[in-house]
């Protein structure tokens, strides 16, 4: 057996997001009526944004959404074939272009020197997020296993509310979670029960509702959710978390980018405020664990090799599934 790296020292960090990985069109372009031969991001190819163009463009039908089209996939429909085809051969290019390693930003990175040794190794990618919703998700998977032969592609069953059952299986309390995805463009919710084998989910809040001025989610958005979470719950729980930023021991990284990194300037350690703090203040019970939202979905699944999970939404995340 080879060597294989450990998930368990991998820090995933904003330099190693898939959103800003830099991936090569010139191939793609022959194939896809939408691209150039200039270079694109994995965010540009592969998020809702790039489905929703391709869906309008093959469809021309300005009142079919995303969510729409998911639930109306059919593979026996032409014009949805051409829209998956375009997606998977998007996404095989991104998946392939982290693997090749050769695109990341700065080898110098210690972690992402960490992070590229462990794309060289991933036998198996797993792929969650509200795009992964439904057949499409199913179908999606087979494509890109077809066009990357050296990997095994799998859809997760749980679609966007897989970060949720990564927390609660991980978690494992035996007696209520209340178990929090704070995404870029919605906040998922649900109380965990059963060892986090049953889920009851609670309604999704739109972030938009929560935003400030300047369209971020800092500790006041953050506590308003919690407060009127409250509200809903019987009692007092223990909540485990997971959000749309990339964290450093349990903290975001100082980066400009996302909704959620005003949190890294509103405390000395997110934590250790949501434990000690934040999550009193609003009725609940103790921190029981905060993940960044594609680590929290990649602990649903355990592999013997090295596996990586990559959620499809507003944008593209990845992380790593634990060994078994």
């Amino acid at each position: 057996m080879r060597n294989r790296p450990d998930s368990k020292s991998l820090t995933m960090t904003p330099d190693g997001s898939l959103n800003h990985l830099e991936v090569e069109c010139s191939l793609l372009s022959q194939q896809d009526p939408l691209l150039g031969a200039e270079n694109l991001t994995g965010a540009q190819l592969a998020s809702s944004l790039a489905l929703q163009q391709l869906i309008t463009h093959f469809i021309v039908d300005r009142s079919l959404n995303i969510r729409r089209f998911l639930d109306e996939f059919s593979d026996k429909n032409a014009q949805h074939n051409d829209i998956l085809d375009c997606f998977s051969r998007r996404l095989a290019s991104v998946i392939h272009t982290a693997k090749a390693g050769q695109r990341w930003p700065s080898k110098a990175n210690t972690d992402l020197t960490a992070l590229m040794h462990y794309w060289q190794h991933t036998d198996t990618i797993v792929i969650s997020g509200g795009l992964t919703t439904g057949l499409f998700g199913q179908y999606l998977a087979s494509r890109i296993e077809a066009l990357l032969p050296e990997v095994t592609v799998l859809s997760s069953p749980w679609a966007g509310q897989t970060a949720l059952i990564g927390l609660a299986q991980t978690v494992k309390s035996a007696t209520d979670l209340l178990v929090i995805d704070f995404g870029a463009t919605g906040i998922k919710r649900a109380v965990a029960s059963n060892y986090g084998n049953r889920l009851k989910e609670l309604t999704e809040f739109s972030t938009a509702s929560f935003t400030d001025a300047h369209g971020h989610i800092g500790k006041q958005g953050v506590l308003e959710v919690l407060r009127q979470t409250r509200r809903e719950l019987s009692s007092p729980l223990p909540v485990a978390i997971s959000l749309a930023c990339y964290l450093n021991e349990g903290h975001p990284f100082q980066y400009k980018s996302g909704i959620y990194y005003q949190l890294e300037a509103d405390c000395e350690n997110l934590t250790k405020a949501l434990n000690d703090d934040w999550l009193p203040s609003c009725g609940l019970g103790s921190l029981a664990l905060l993940e960044h939202d594609s680590s929290a979905a990649g602990l649903a699944f355990r592999f013997n090799q090295p596996a990586m999970m990559i959620t499809l939404g507003t944008g593209l995340g990845s992380g790593p599934c634990p060994l078994a």
